[in-house]
């Protein structure tokens, strides 16, 4: 399709989404905009929070600490389809944007303002001024439905007192467009060198060995890579099985630490970078051989050097002339065994350095059974036609991908079996789960921190993921989202993600973590007992949060207070006094093959969810000092010790009665508890 034809068609979307959810329509625009930037893999994680005055505006904002980096975002709508912005909107913008940040680093954003101090927008100007000192970026964003002439940008300057530098960019409609081509693959990343970075790359061709790939050495400049980065972010590393860690670790602070301070030894340093393309261009000068393009580019190798050096592109304690990276270029040539050849490549390559299991997370076969499920899984609509899905997004951009890749029938078809509203992302489900698990301080932090500990959760317990699995956790997303929907109804006028997550975790907590998820399920829809519990906590949670007579709140800061375990532990201690759930509303008790429990399987789980995680934890401690019981039987005792501490209940007859004979055992080898 065209641009016209996209741009319609994303329009189209932007609109059935605010309708679907209810949300305004220019946050769902901001939202879409933002989804192709995170895509891109540009931004990290961007929140929308709208503020305006007479000259300080902002439509989203995101604070990345480990990369050093503050992003603010201004919407700018378009009058028609397409329709051309003027330079001086887009400067008013940046202006706009400038002020907003300034204003509030000094104190002045709220001056002559009505805003209450429990609006989202204080938490945010707090942020800001906890950035000082902090950041080496702060980058400016214009982004819009329509289309900006490039020249407008102004180039990044240093900030007044030369603190960090400030970075100023434009997302229009062009770029969505550009990006959506790329990730459908219908804009390869081709690099004319000598054209865009005034560069030819002098290499060295190795003999040839095999009639499939060709090979060779050559110096690329740091400049040239970090541009390149910044065009291209994600694309590049299509191929790479890791992902950029902005500058988390030893190895990336290793890199930067080389740039910053002794950018002429990176080269010597660094081990350079490993790469595939599908063709090349080169030309012979005075005998020396010279690469001038490049097609199909992929960095299978490297990525965290590529990455660290782009990022250090606003860093003006950085010279990147000095800098120099060693390339190798694998060219394949056979086209049919292209994708085959690039992964052998890149896990060879990767194999040189030591590589955790969250670099393949995207792999891993609990992601893998999720999205097997997704597929086939038909949502229940009381009849015998269901005609739409959940849809799991393994990978990011993988809805988008899927549907760019069909026209038609088939594209109407896709987005009737998978509407846009039914997808689910990995953070996601990290989100419903965290806070089904009675950790919402854990979830505060933000969505990739939560989802980092989510993961290294389900790598320790390694659940068993079956449909009964697959479908309690799309009930869970059910209950998260309409819990969104009310507070959202409530106007509080900020901390909305604080709520939600306080107020799921309270409902696990009234429930036992035991609700009829399988009635959410088969009804797509919330209890409406259950909906009642949630409307009449609101006040308690609201006023927990942000503190007040009753609140227990001993900090201005809502934000660093919900992060705190004292603020659930004390939450917590509130709902002792609020009236559990009955029994109508509690998942019934069955067995593997779907039957009910009887009474005498229901009391051996009672008799093992008695015991506290104190027990398994001295229990795990004693057989491991006397090397008694199998090493299986010792980690599931810690497991359990672990699950007990975080309020997460024994369920299962099967878990039941493997924790009831762990403790006989340890009984009779002399473990007196």
């Amino acid at each position: 399709m065209d641009i016209k034809e996209f741009a319609q068609e994303f329009i189209d979307n932007v609109k059935m989404s605010a309708e679907m959810t209810g949300n305004d329509y220019d946050q769902e625009l901001a939202t879409s905009i933002l989804e192709y930037i995170e895509d891109n893999g540009e931004v990290n994680a961007p929140e929308i929070c709208t503020f305006q005055k007479t000259r300080a505006r902002i439509t989203a904002y995101d604070y990345n600490d480990e990369a050093e980096s503050l992003d603010l975002f201004y919407l700018i709508k378009a009058d028609t389809l397409l329709g051309k912005v003027n330079n001086g909107k887009v400067e008013q913008g940046f202006n706009y944007l400038s002020a907003f940040y300034r204003e509030a680093m000094n104190g002045q954003l709220f001056k002559n303002q009505d805003v209450a101090p429990s609006d989202e927008i204080v938490e945010v100007a707090k942020l800001v001024q906890s950035t000082k000192g902090l950041i080496n970026q702060l980058r400016i964003y214009v982004i819009t439905d329509g289309l900006t002439d490039p020249s407008v940008v102004p180039p990044a300057v240093e900030s007044e007192n030369d603190e960090f530098v400030i970075e100023f960019n434009v997302w229009d409609m062009q770029r969505v467009y550009q990006q959506h081509n790329i990730r459908t693959g219908k804009e390869k990343v081709e690099i004319d060198f000598p054209t865009t970075y005034n560069t030819e790359l002098q290499c060295l061709k190795m003999t040839e060995q095999n009639l499939f790939v060709d090979a060779y050495l050559a110096i690329i400049p740091g400049i040239t890579l970090a541009k390149i980065y910044r065009q291209y972010q994600q694309v590049l590393l299509e191929k790479n099985v890791r992902t950029f860690l902005q500058f988390k670790g030893k190895v990336n602070k290793e890199i930067r630490r080389t740039l910053r301070e002794k950018p002429d030894m990176f080269f010597s340093f660094n081990n350079g970078i490993s790469t595939t393309a599908s063709e090349i261009e080169t030309k012979e000068k005075d005998g020396m051989l010279y690469i001038t393009r490049l097609y199909d580019w992929q960095i299978v190798n490297g990525g965290q050097t590529t990455a660290s050096i782009a990022a250090s592109l606003s860093d003006k304690s950085v010279d990147l002339s000095r800098v120099f990276v060693p390339m190798k270029i694998s060219v394949i040539h056979d086209a049919d065994h292209n994708d085959e050849l690039i992964k052998q490549i890149s896990v060879s390559a990767n194999s040189q350095t030591a590589i955790k299991n969250s670099d393949f997370s995207a792999n891993d076969p609990y992601l893998v059974n999720l999205e097997k499920f997704s597929r086939t899984e038909w949502v229940p609509n009381g009849n015998n036609k269901p005609v739409c899905k959940w849809y799991f997004e393994r990978t990011r951009g993988q809805y988008l991908d899927q549907l760019a890749q069909l026209d038609g029938f088939n594209e109407r078809s896709f987005k009737i079996e998978y509407p846009k509203k039914q997808k689910v992302t990995k953070t996601d489900i990290a989100k419903y789960e965290v806070a089904w698990r009675q950790r919402p301080n854990e979830l505060c932090r933000g969505a990739e921190k939560n989802y980092q500990m989510f993961v290294a959760d389900i790598k320790r317990e390694k659940p068993t993921i079956s449909s009964v699995y697959f479908k309690n956790v799309i009930a869970k997303g059910i209950l998260f989202n309409k819990i969104d929907e009310i507070v959202k109804s409530k106007n509080l006028g900020g901390y909305k993600a604080n709520m939600n997550a306080y107020l799921m975790s309270s409902i696990s907590f009234l429930s036992g973590g035991n609700l009829d998820l399988t009635y959410i399920w088969e009804h797509q829809s919330v209890q409406p007992e259950v909906v009642s519990k949630v409307e009449s906590l609101i006040p308690l949670v609201w006023e927990h949060l942000t503190g007040g007579a009753s609140g227990g709140n001993q900090s201005s800061n809502v934000g660093e207070w919900s992060k705190r375990p004292d603020c659930w532990n004390k939450l917590k201690l509130k709902l002792g006094d609020i009236e559990k759930f009955g029994d109508e509303l509690l998942q019934p008790d069955t067995n593997d093959d779907g039957s009910y429990l009887n009474e005498t399987q229901q009391s051996r789980i009672q008799e093992a969810e008695a015991i506290e995680p104190n027990y398994w934890f001295e229990l795990a401690k004693w057989a491991k000092s006397q090397n008694l019981l199998t090493p299986i039987e010792r980690k599931a005792a810690f497991n359990f010790g672990t699950m007990k501490s975080r309020n997460r209940g024994i369920t299962s007859l099967k878990q039941a009665l493997f924790a009831l004979k762990i403790v006989e055992k340890a009984k009779e080898q002399g473990f007196e508890g």
